[in-house]
């Protein structure tokens, strides 16, 4: 959840858009590779962030998070 904490953080409070950078996220916290990649699966899986409609901008690490990420960081 420290993940989905930080890419939280990057929308701050007034930004309208939904889409979170978590390599930057992730090198932010020092997370090895493979620990990112499992932490994506687990938040993908449970609905807190979903892959960008462009394929091109998951590949780099860019994911929309959703609302119910967002409430689940926020409350």
């Amino acid at each position: 959840m420290q993940l989905l904490k930080v890419m939280r953080e990057q929308l701050g409070e007034t930004t309208a858009g939904r889409s979170v950078d978590a390599v930057a996220a992730a090198n932010s916290l020092g997370m090895y590779p493979g620990t990112l990649e499992r932490s994506l699966l687990y938040l993908v899986r449970a609905g807190y962030i979903e892959e960008s409609a462009d394929h091109a901008m998951t590949t780099q690490g860019m994911y929309l998070i959703t609302f119910q990420g967002i409430a689940a960081i926020d409350t």
